[in-house]
């Protein structure tokens, strides 16, 4: 039994350092999700303060709750019109990177590591192509970068997250039907993005011409909250993709001046929605917090693996960063952003979602989950050192080059 006192003394200490990591970042644009996963893995796996086993099921919940925060945040934060003007050049970067890498990722993982060919690809989405909104949009905003690339990394993050969880969900369909067919995950993937489209669409809109009559009532963030979790459930219940409905109903809540104009009404509602801002800003922040220290917390330690379990990771590393460096240079050709194509490529940082993908391998018995949730670790940690690392030279060297021009 674990004493109350313990629980709520770590708690407050995971807070401590989630806001002092934040801080952390921000000056050194070192990430602080390597940290709390340190903290994560010297709690469990190392002093066995929290034991592992009966947090698995808690921390599949935990990491679609902090999914779903993370994505109405983010939604929020985006600008429709930037959305559309950068959508081309993005989805090709997303297009070449997420599906490139995961079925490269995959054959290495069924035709090298001889891994069943289902689970290999599971894998392949686990790690193929995201970029965690969390590092990418304040790294961005902290460099000296024209907005056009902001928007590009930022819009990049976003999506790429979502393509990654829709083809995981395809793959994990085919794996526990036992399905031959091609086509399944395809209609799968289609029907997901679709319905999910539809239902966050119908939803939001509506929802913005009930907030309407809320002016002036309290609770009106946690009455969104209310519908935004209804909008995930329902369009999970109809086959769609709740996170796909989870972007749109965040992003048409940001924008709510430009849709309701284009719906030709007069009313705003832009003073909630910088309330909503504000404190969904600080929710997700929080989820993030926590959801990386569990991960630690699931972390297995094996002598005898590590070396071998790093050696593999640095491998699938390696394909990754062979494969965002041709979709950057392709994506970015011909265009103002080709200027910033370093610091497109070097931006590579995962976080949320290979992370809860491993935890939901996890939750759904896959005899190769333990080794995945390692190797995800290990990506994870080395995309943010390779991030870290490769933006302050990129910084420092474009420092040095004005002040000689000086």
């Amino acid at each position: 039994m674990i004493n109350e006192l313990v629980v709520f003394s770590v708690v407050a200490g995971i807070i401590f350092l989630g806001f002092g990591g934040e801080i952390f970042f921000k000056r050194t644009g070192i990430s602080y999700f390597l940290f709390l996963i340190f903290v994560g893995i010297l709690l469990g796996p190392i002093f066995h303060i929290f034991p592992r086993e009966p947090l698995i099921p808690v921390l599949g919940l935990f990491s679609s709750f902090t999914l779903i925060m993370v994505l109405f945040y983010s939604g929020m934060d985006m600008k429709i019109r930037e959305v559309i003007r950068g959508s081309p050049r993005t989805l090709l970067q997303v297009s070449i990177y997420v599906v490139v890498s995961i079925f490269a990722i995959g054959l290495f993982g069924r035709f090298v590591l001889n891994w069943d060919l289902a689970q290999s690809l599971m894998f392949g989405c686990m790690i193929g192509g995201e970029t965690t909104a969390a590092v990418v949009v304040p790294l961005t905003r902290s460099l000296s970068l024209q907005e056009k690339t902001v928007t590009f990394l930022t819009l990049e993050s976003l999506v790429n997250s979502i393509l990654s969880i829709v083809f995981f969900v395809a793959f994990l369909d085919l794996y526990k039907h036992g399905t031959t067919s091609w086509i399944v995950p395809i209609q799968s993937i289609t029907e997901n993005f679709l319905v999910g489209i539809a239902i966050g669409l119908a939803l939001s809109i509506s929802w913005l011409f009930v907030l309407r009559y809320l002016r002036g009532l309290k609770y009106k963030y946690v009455f969104t909250l209310g519908l935004l979790f209804a909008t995930y459930s329902i369009t999970q219940v109809l086959n769609g993709n709740g996170l796909i409905a989870v972007l749109i109903f965040g992003l048409l809540l940001g924008n709510e001046k430009s849709v309701l104009l284009r719906l030709r009404q007069k009313f705003t509602i832009s003073d909630m929605s910088g309330q909503f801002k504000e404190f969904q800003s600080e929710m997700s922040f929080l989820m993030e917090t926590f959801f990386f220290v569990f991960l630690g917390l699931t972390f297995i330690i094996v002598p005898s693996t590590i070396l071998y379990n790093l050696a593999i990771a640095s491998v699938f590393f390696a394909i990754l960063l062979v494969i965002r460096y041709f979709a950057t240079r392709v994506s970015t050709k011909g265009s103002e952003l080709e200027k910033d194509k370093k610091i497109i490529f070097l931006i590579c940082a995962m976080g949320i979602v290979p992370a809860t993908l491993s935890i939901v391998g996890l939750n759904e018995g896959l005899p190769l989950a333990n080794t995945f949730v390692s190797l995800v670790v290990y990506v994870i940690i080395l995309t943010n050192i390779i991030t870290t690392v490769g933006v302050l030279f990129v910084s420092r060297k474009a420092k040095d080059l004005t002040e000689k021009k000086k």
